[in-house]
């Protein structure tokens, strides 16, 4: 009769089987080549040399010459005017040049300014958009051309008290100049550039534009009417929240999260771009930094604008001049 019971040797095999059998398997080989004296201690050491040390430099070199993902900061904190404007393209710049930079916060607190520069701002980061995600966080205000920037990022993080909107445009209305005996023009609106009724038409168009520009960024997401929008009125954060005019009341480390995780990293490293640029343009010294003719006054917050259009809030306006 042939015998079905199991064999001594296959209980010891199962019980070799497994993580912890390999383990006792391994532990004995090395016992065993330890011992043997055909496996020298030259034999161990060329293994070391040959296998374990290139693993240790190729993982040294990795983290030396592979850079750690970065979220960059870009500050837009004073009025925007030419000037201001170019910092922060420099700022962008940086961002698009830096291999390492895989996101950007726009850190805010500023009531807006020019025009032109307003909007330049806007569609500079819609551009870097396309390549990375593009985060805002609201301090003080983005107010006005501040706001109208923050709508190229997405999603917009304020702080609950923080100024938020203040939609439109405004201007001085040219003034009537006419030709004298020692004043000659070309033209009837040479001196002025504009009168009354085609300024007011001027102005339309940028609020039509401003608001436009709301609705297509914001989309579902609002919930404000256009009429109510373009009354000019400005929301502390958690208004804002309701209006849909933001996404969160949060913090700046919140909105660095975020981008970072639109991004798809989870270690990464968080670079000033603005002292970045700071330093590579004027080194130590910021007296190169030219303040814009419509600043306001440090002592009486006034501030005297040349004619033009304007996206930005101020209540101390002084008259044109």
């Amino acid at each position: 009769m042939t015998d079905t019971s199991p064999g001594r040797d296959k209980p010891e095999a199962q019980a070799g089987s497994g993580s912890p059998g390999r383990l006792r398997r391994g532990i004995a080989a090395l016992s065993a080549a330890t011992n043997n004296s055909s496996v020298s201690f030259r034999t161990v050491g060329t293994l070391l040399l040959w296998v374990v040390a290139p693993l240790l430099v190729g993982l040294w070199l990795a983290q030396a010459v592979v850079a750690q993902p970065a979220v960059g900061i870009i500050r837009l904190n004073t009025d925007i005017w030419p000037e201001s404007a170019a910092l922060v393209i420099a700022q962008i710049e940086e961002a698009r040049n830096e291999p390492s930079i895989r996101a950007v916060v726009v850190e805010l607190d500023s009531p807006g300014g020019e025009v032109a520069a307003s909007q330049s701002l806007y569609l500079e980061l819609q551009t870097l958009r396309r390549e990375m995600p593009v985060v805002a966080s609201i301090d003080g205000m983005a107010a006005s051309g501040a706001y109208y920037v923050a709508m190229a990022t997405d999603p917009i993080f304020a702080k609950p008290s923080s100024t938020v909107g203040n939609v439109g445009a405004w201007g001085f209305v040219p003034p009537d100049l006419g030709v004298t005996e020692v004043i000659l023009a070309s033209g009837p609106f040479k001196l002025t550039a504009s009168n009354r009724d085609e300024f007011l038409r001027w102005i339309e168009e940028i609020r039509q534009e401003f608001v436009e520009t709301v609705f297509s960024q914001r989309g579902e997401r609002i919930n404000i009417s256009r009429v109510e929008l373009s009354q000019g009125l400005a929301y502390p954060g958690r208004d804002a929240v309701r209006l849909g005019l933001i996404d969160h009341v949060g913090s700046g480390s919140e909105a660095v999260r975020a981008a970072a995780r639109q991004a798809g990293i989870t270690h990464y490293q968080v670079i000033d771009l603005e002292a970045r640029v700071v330093e590579e343009l004027v080194g130590e010294d910021e007296s190169g930094l030219e303040p814009w003719v419509g600043a306001a006054d440090p002592e009486t917050g006034r501030r005297v604008l040349p004619p033009g259009a304007y996206l930005l809030y101020d209540i101390q306006l002084g008259g044109a001049p």
